[in-house]
């Protein structure tokens, strides 16, 4: 009897099993094609060549878009943010807030561009953006020891009776930070003493404000016969509130008056009229931001009175101000520190002192 090959329904079955496996096999051939394209590409992506070349992509109305959303941008700071980046078409704005010292160098060369317009409204937009790009963008830091304080920071000793010196810290050692003094607090002989403790108010470089308490171990000199005040490392820092605006340290004259003030109906409206004395006093400047000033002065005035000043507000120009007193503070000197808050300063005047307290006049 002839046997057959097989039974057709088992052929079939070894058919369909052969095809699965087939289609298995090609499955697998293709996601390992998509993950090796995949792998390739997200290497690409992570390349500094890939990188770079999205780094120096012109930016877009979406990157400047994204930008305003998350720094919170007017629509005037908006249009100034699309002049900026089409003078700086590249680096991408979406990379280039993360370097604020470049940032602040395009914003500087485009207030020189407006300086020269005399466009004093478009000024005052650029100083509100670069406010809020920095606020924005400027990274969190949490700095709990001396040691990672960069030598080259400014710091700020006040002494009892509430002047501030400006301090320079120059090298630092193991156990200690050597910081060099200026002259005016050395001839005052307003020096802190050996073995005293004191606090020192620094920025960091993100620009975030810290105190640190300290004590002073001595004093030396260095070799250019330079003054020095050696202090010990502390753990003992804490941020202080970011300010809102920069100031301008000072030692300037300036006069002051008093101020009387009414209320002139003008239609349906009511305007405050300022006007100040015609008896003028002398005082003495220590700082201006464009909110308002710190001034000592000899004569015992109370606070929540409206005053005149008038003087170099930004080291410079002869303008003035009405502003009126948030408290007085007696020093040991006898001498008094009004702090004020301006209520009445020109636009030219404000945009002025901003522009020295940041760096760009």
């Amino acid at each position: 009897m002839g046997g057959g090959s097989g039974s057709p329904v088992l052929a079939r079955n070894q058919l369909n099993i052969f095809l699965v496996i087939a289609l298995i096999l090609g499955v697998i051939a293709v996601l390992t094609v998509i993950y090796v394209i995949s792998k390739i590409i997200s290497n690409y992506h992570k390349s500094p060549q890939y990188l770079e070349k999205k780094r120096q992509r012109p930016s877009s109305n979406s990157d400047i878009n994204e930008i305003s959303n998350y720094a919170h941008l007017s629509k005037e700071e908006h249009a100034l943010l699309s002049r900026l980046c089409k003078d700086n078409p590249s680096p991408n704005i979406i990379y280039a807030v993360q370097d604020l010292t470049y940032i602040n160098d395009i914003l500087k060369n485009l207030f020189e561009k407006i300086d020269s317009e005399a466009n004093e409204k478009a000024k005052t937009v650029l100083f509100s953006l670069r406010t809020k790009i920095f606020r924005a963008y400027t990274p969190p830091e949490e700095l709990t020891s001396s040691r990672k304080i960069d030598v080259g920071t400014k710091m700020t000793y006040t002494a009892s009776h509430g002047v501030h010196y400006r301090l320079l810290y120059v090298e630092r050692t193991p156990d200690a930070m050597i910081i060099n003094l200026p002259q005016n607090i050395i001839e005052r002989n307003e020096r802190p003493a050996p073995l005293s403790k004191i606090s020192l108010i620094f920025e960091a470089a993100s620009g975030a404000p810290y105190q640190m308490e300290t004590r002073v171990v001595r004093y030396q000199r260095n070799g250019r016969n330079e003054e020095q005040m050696v202090v010990m490392h502390s753990e003992q820092i804490a941020p202080l509130q970011r300010r809102q605006v920069e100031r301008i340290e000072m030692h300037e004259a300036c006069a002051f008056a008093s101020v009387s003030v009414s209320t002139l109906q003008e239609g349906k409206e009511n305007k405050i009229v300022y006007k100040p004395s015609a008896t003028m006093h002398k005082g003495l400047l220590l700082d201006v931001s464009a909110g308002g000033c710190r001034l000592v002065t000899n004569i015992p005035i109370k606070a929540e009175q409206f005053i005149y000043i008038s003087g170099k507000l930004n080291t410079k120009n002869e303008d003035s101000a009405i502003g009126t007193i948030l408290r007085t503070t007696k020093r040991d000197d006898g001498n008094f520190i009004l702090h004020i808050k301006f209520v009445k300063i020109e636009q030219d005047v404000v945009n002025r002192i901003q522009s020295v307290a940041i760096g760009y006049a």
